[in-house]
């Protein structure tokens, strides 16, 4: 078995010990889990592909050099996409700011994200309904939980609110968006508040 096989055998907390130890290829491991994932939340976050592909690798340089904080037992999902929202955040501001001095109003791109839904076209349509009447923090949690199935915990941790905080973003968002989507009322569907952790059986809208 070759060593790049060996890393791919340990979890994300064992790749995140190496790497705090110097194992540089086990960061690449890491990257290599997480880049697809973080791309498009950032795309869908940010708009243009190109900045996104630019602002996924600033959210790894940060990653990397912030290692040295990351907490032995935490776990590394919520921390990465942690870093990938502050990183967002950041570009938001001043794309805000930009628009303010300047007077020009940015252009957000369609993102595309796995293959959860045969309709490539019905699911860009649906997330830019659901990002046309959601608040910025309403939809990171919206897409965190529907699309990356992570917990009210994991996303709290992200978004720095409660868990209990996040279960009533959740809860006002459905509401907001099942008058603008009901068409696509299926796919709000109640789930476990506990998501699978199977990354290729993840439920895409």
């Amino acid at each position: 078995m070759s060593g790049d096989e060996s890393l791919r055998l340990l979890t994300d907390e064992e790749l995140v010990q190496r790497a705090k130890r110097g194992c540089t290829r086990s960061f690449g491991e890491l990257a290599r889990r997480y880049q697809v994932p973080i791309r498009h939340f950032l795309q869908r976050k940010c708009g243009v592909h190109q900045d996104a592909e630019d602002l996924t690798q600033e959210t790894f340089l940060r990653a990397f050099k912030k290692l040295w904080s990351f907490r032995e037992g935490a776990e590394f999902r919520p921390w990465i996409f942690t870093v990938a929202y502050r990183v967002a955040l950041n570009v938001l501001r001043r794309r805000q700011w930009q628009s303010l001095t300047e007077g020009s109003v940015p252009t957000v791109q369609q993102a595309r994200y796995g293959t959860g839904m045969e309709n490539e076209e019905q699911r860009d349509r649906l997330w830019d309904r659901v990002q046309s009447v959601l608040t910025p923090l309403q939809f990171t949690v919206v897409w965190l939980f529907y699309v990356e199935q992570m917990s009210a915990r994991e996303i709290g941790v992200i978004v720095r609110k409660s868990e209990g905080a996040v279960k009533t973003i959740l809860c006002r968002a459905r509401k907001i968006l099942l008058p603008h989507l009901q068409e696509f009322t299926a796919t709000f569907e109640d789930r476990e508040e506990q998501p699978s952790r199977q990354v290729n059986n993840r439920r895409v809208l």
